[in-house]
């Protein structure tokens, strides 16, 4: 009887001790990935990376990214994903619309890789989506896209 008393205390001790620790991994990550926004901005302005504009909202956000969207309905910046893994920033996504924001649409995707704990280079990967079509593309060859499409990158 008391070593059955024994075990169901020390299971709960551990029951209480895992959720303390998930409790304050979660407001740690939490308190970090809040300076993943705008807060971001001058460091992704010296980066070459686009920002978080001041007028976006958060469209949806879980414990290892935050996607960012533009309030309007328009060509240009659609929405940005910030990637993270907990307090470590690991990448971002732009993305930006030359039509409207339909499926068939062409689309151009910038994909930033961070240097990290993981990752000892940084990257940069723009990919351009017509229709059904998705290529692969240079930088030269998006900025050329943004120009045909009168499209600023930080639009």
């Amino acid at each position: 009887m008391k070593l059955q008393q024994i075990f169901v205390a020390v299971l709960g001790f551990i029951a209480v001790l895992v959720f303390v620790v998930d409790s304050i991994t979660k407001f740690k990550n939490s308190r970090c990935q809040s300076k993943f926004g705008p807060e971001l901005n001058e460091r992704r302005k010296q980066l070459g990376i686009s920002i978080v504009p001041p007028d976006w909202v958060v469209y949806s956000k879980d414990d290892h990214a935050t996607l960012w969207q533009s309030p309007k309905k328009e060509k240009g910046h659609g929405f940005k994903v910030v990637v993270y893994d907990g307090c470590e920033l690991d990448g971002e996504e732009d993305h930006y619309y030359f039509d409207s924001k339909k499926i068939h649409d062409s689309v151009l995707d910038i994909d930033y890789k961070y240097v990290n704990s993981k990752r000892k280079k940084d990257s940069t990967v723009f990919t351009y989506q017509l229709g059904n079509h998705l290529d692969t593309i240079t930088r030269k060859q998006a900025d050329s896209i943004f120009l045909a499409n009168h499209v600023k990158k930080d639009d």
